[in-house]
């Protein structure tokens, strides 16, 4: 068969032998000895090109055939049949852009190819399709389903829609996906997903992109678009533009309906104001609120901490139930108990849980959640572990912030060794043996003091035995409670932190942090510094937390000089102190009598100021009483150098506070200090004076 086809496509050529030339004299030949090809006579011999078996030489005989028929075949007359057999042809050989090539060239003469081109034929199109969108060669098979709608041919099923959205996304090319999107019935269904796809992606400028596409492809106000485009904002963090959408439709006398209004405050709730000015205006426009609405403003005052408008919109929703018109759903009780909560009113929020009982409405995650968080906030632990209890008695699956909240109330209860073992019985065997008995002695020996007992209406049987009936993880923020729990024995610490690498966790900044706070308990200045030193080893880059403990630990330890030079490090790796890092350095002015370090304060303070925190001035004010009283005093070398023999004591001290002072302020911060003199009510008058004038030279300069 296969000699058969080579020779009927050669016609007079001889069949090729091994010393036969390059393919490009085959080629030749073929075009002298056929000037015009019928179409009875194309067809014929496609025919059996294509039932050639596809092997890797038949392979290239098809690409040949495709590539001679497609310069001749064309030019005789175009045949429907033949022109569907070439593109089959074609498709077979991946030669696709052969094959919109060629289509195009004939798409205005009106063939249609819809009924040569069915079953097997399809089938071959969509492969070949299904393997330009996985290869990621999206444009050539936008490009294919393109010409072939022109020739009456559905592309609908020849790939999923959702797989070329994707492609088209990860390659940020908006333009490629609204072209396909409109070659498809649904197109404007399609103009959403691919909006939404976008806004997950956090790309807001080509989600903009299609949303102005779209609106040249839709002929009426399309109200899903505008809600997709919302909703994409709100994903992006760009509530403004979605603000500017709202304006625009308004300007176009568009009337956003109560789904596109919801959106919106959504997307607005961190702002209470402008999301209550939204639901006036959508009353003003005939629209009734729903539900969503309502979730939607007690969302808002939870964000705002506005713990009275909630109450006053919950006592409105309780009313229109009661009349019949609304229907409280599970959101709206978890949110109203998530305000309540995180105002830590946790009374008020206990009452809500049993409305919500009493309405037939089980309590979702959230709400437990809430409720434990209330509690545990508080400092009522047992409240929040029976809580906990409740849920699972309730059937309801906990998820690790439940079990990070009981894990941190205990903790923050100082009641370590219970938190120890709440923790060892959900982990589970596997995790206890990996972990090693020697956490248990670390608990038993350096933790007993903080040894509790739980009361007796409370059990425990339910928490510590419910391993099988729910799965836990245990994620970083598990571990870094645990931390917190270990005080002063950095070894139980290190072999957390061991365990954390063994089940797969990194420690984290915070986790760091809180190993360099455990030396600074223990009063190991040095071990706090190569834990900083070797965060970097692990590929952590210290942050401002890390180093502010690591000049908490230095400060506390009296080793000011030490937390000077982290200062400096950190501010060298361009990372920001922040208001924490200051205050621990200024705090610390109390503790030593150096002048030196008593302008290295001043210092830090005129950077305070410069990074824009707020002014304290009683900073300064403390620091000059210091100066003034004599902590500074024993400083020979410093009062040597400003010794005059004839001056009295007095005016020796005068002339030190005001040279000083003045020398610093003056080179520091001419520009930007005040100091307030008022309150300095320990200072001699003439000092008193001296700063004064010192404070009108620097205005004056």
């Amino acid at each position: 068969m296969r000699d058969f086809v080579i020779l009927g496509s050669s016609v007079t050529t001889p069949f090729p032998s091994s010393s036969s030339s390059s393919a490009a004299p085959y080629r030749f030949s073929i075009k002298q000895s056929i000037p015009k090809l019928a179409p009875f006579y194309s067809s014929w011999n496609i025919s059996c090109a294509l039932q050639a078996p596809l092997s890797l030489s038949a392979d290239s005989k098809l690409v040949e055939e495709f590539e001679v028929f497609d310069e001749d075949a064309i030019d005789s007359g175009v045949d429907a049949e033949v022109l569907a057999k070439m593109v089959l042809l074609g498709i077979r050989g991946n030669k696709v852009r052969s094959v919109v090539h060629t289509l195009n060239r004939v798409q205005d003469r009106a063939v249609s190819l819809a009924s040569h081109l069915n079953g097997s034929s399809i089938d071959a199109i969509a492969k070949e399709c299904c393997r330009l969108v996985t290869c990621g060669q999206i444009e050539e098979a936008v490009e294919l389903m393109e010409i072939l709608t022109r020739f009456k041919i559905s592309i609908r099923g020849l790939v999923q829609p959702s797989d070329v959205i994707k492609r088209c996304v990860l390659s940020r090319n908006p333009i490629l996906a609204v072209r396909y999107a409109c070659l498809l019935p649904h197109a404007q269904i399609l103009f959403c997903s691919i909006i939404s796809e976008f806004g997950k992606r956090r790309d807001l400028i080509s989600a903009l992109k299609t949303y102005e596409l779209s609106k040249k492809h839709v002929d009426t106000p399309n109200m899903y678009i505008y809600r997709a485009i919302i909703d994409a904002c709100g994903l992006c963090r760009d509530y403004m533009k979605s603000r500017y959408i709202y304006e625009d439709l308004l300007n176009q006398k568009i009337t956003p309906n109560i789904y596109v209004f919801n959106s919106l405050m959504n997307v607005n709730a961190h702002d209470l104001s402008y999301t209550l000015n939204l639901y006036q205006n959508m009353q003003n426009l005939g629209l009734k609120p729903d539900m969503t609405s309502y979730n939607i403003l007690l969302k808002a005052c939870c964000v705002a901490g506005r713990v009275d408008l909630a109450q006053d919109i919950y006592r409105e929703l309780k009313h229109l139930e009661s009349v019949g018109q609304l229907k409280l759903d599970v959101f709206t009780y978890s949110t109203i108990i998530k305000v309540f909560a995180d105002a830590r009113l946790w009374q008020m929020a206990l009452t809500i849980k049993q409305d919500m009982l009493s309405a037939g409405v089980s309590l979702n995650i959230v709400a437990w959640s809430s409720l434990i968080n209330a509690c545990a906030h508080t400092g009522l632990v047992e409240q929040a572990i029976q809580l906990f209890e409740e849920m699972l008695l309730a059937g309801c699956e906990p998820n690790t912030q439940c079990f990070n909240i009981i894990l941190n109330a205990c903790v923050e209860a100082c009641q370590y060794d219970r938190a120890f073992r709440f923790f060892n019985s959900w982990k589970g065997n596997k995790m206890s043996r990996s972990f090693g008995e020697d956490c248990n002695n670390n608990i038993g020996q350096g933790l007993v003091h903080n040894v509790t007992t739980m009361p007796n209406g409370i059990s425990n049987s339910h928490i510590l035995n419910f391993a099988e009936r729910f799965p836990f993880t245990p994620t970083t923020t598990t571990y870094n409670i645990l931390l917190k729990a270990c005080g002063t024995d950095y070894y139980h610490a290190k072999a957390l932190i061991k365990e954390m690498e063994t089940v797969g966790l990194s420690p984290n900044q915070i986790s760091w942090s809180i190993l360099i706070d455990i030396c600074g308990a223990s009063a190991n200045v040095e071990g706090a510094i190569e834990i900083l030193k070797n965060m970097a080893d692990a590929g952590i880059k210290p942050d401002v937390i890390a180093y502010t403990t690591a000049i908490k630990v230095c400060v506390e330890s009296k080793n000011f000089m030490q937390a000077l030079a982290l200062y400096e490090e950190m501010k060298s790796y361009q990372i920001r102190p922040n208001l924490i890092t200051y205050n621990t350095l200024l705090k610390a002015r109390s503790k030593y009598g150096s002048l030196h370090e008593v302008q290295q304060c001043l210092a830090i303070y005129q950077d305070m100021r410069k990074a824009g925190y707020k002014p304290n001035d009683c900073y300064l004010e403390e620091l000059i009483e210091e100066w003034c009283e004599g902590v500074i005093q024993d400083n020979r070398e410093m009062q040597g150098e400003f010794s005059f023999s004839n001056k009295s004591e007095l005016e020796r001290s005068q002339s030190l506070l005001l040279e000083k002072i003045a020398a610093h302020l003056l080179k520091r911060v001419a520009d930007i200090l005040s100091i307030d003199v008022q309150g300095l009510t320990k200072f001699p008058r003439f000092k008193v004076t001296g700063l004064k004038e010192i404070k009108k030279s620097m205005h004056a300069d």
